[in-house]
């Protein structure tokens, strides 16, 4: 029964992760030129719990990329979000946002 238990929260979050990734929209930030793009190692904890008849809560770290792009509007206003990596790799600096992705 554990072993069953363990199956299904890890497919539940497989699932989530997916759905978090489909999610995504690629074009997450306003119109205009790429002016800075910007990439950081960032790690963070997570609790999960294990066990079946001892509930133990455990931390676990999880890292990875976050990936940040820098648009300039016609108005001259600048705004940093966050993309996807593919997002981050197709649209070079001076290239215009959202076209730039998948060219």
């Amino acid at each position: 029964m554990s072993r069953v238990l363990a199956g299904l929260g890890a497919g539940l979050t497989a699932v989530a992760l997916l759905l978090t990734v489909s999610c995504t929209d690629s074009k997450s930030g306003p119109a205009g030129r790429v002016v800075g793009k910007e990439r950081e190692f960032e790690c963070h904890t997570e609790r999960a719990t294990t066990g079946t008849k001892k509930k133990t809560t455990r931390n676990r770290q999880v890292c990875g990329w976050e990936y940040e792009l820098t648009t300039r509007d016609k108005d001259g206003q600048e705004h940093e979000f966050e993309v996807p990596s593919y997002v981050y790799r197709d649209c070079r600096r001076g290239s215009s946002y959202p076209s730039c992705i998948n060219r």
